[in-house]
């Protein structure tokens, strides 16, 4: 399994499009049933810095998300609108879970 937790911040007039944007990664998710990705995206009280959690069941489902129209398209976006604070992550190992993760 993989793990990454990003955390970003982006400029106020591009906050409630970025949230639209990561709503439409998360609907196609839904749509195609990808049982091998588990992804959360929160936002903060600030309104304008943005935390994703993703989890993989292993290399070919993170290849699979990451190729997908609706992130590359995200990810574009965000790129051009030239976030105060560019995405960082953080890759994780999982230690425990009360649920079965996969």
């Amino acid at each position: 399994m993989k793990a990454v937790y990003v955390r970003y911040q982006v400029d106020p007039a591009f906050a409630d499009v970025n949230a639209e944007n990561i709503r439409r990664v998360m609907s196609d998710l839904r749509e195609s049933g990808s049982d091998g990705v588990r992804y959360q995206s929160f936002r903060e009280s600030d309104g304008v810095t943005f935390v994703h959690f993703g989890m993989y069941r292993d290399e070919a489902a993170l290849e699979a998300f990451t190729s997908r129209p609706s992130f590359q398209a995200f990810q574009k976006a965000l790129k051009e609108s030239k976030p105060a604070k560019p995405p960082a992550a953080e890759w994780l190992e999982l230690v425990g879970s009360s649920y079965d993760v996969f």
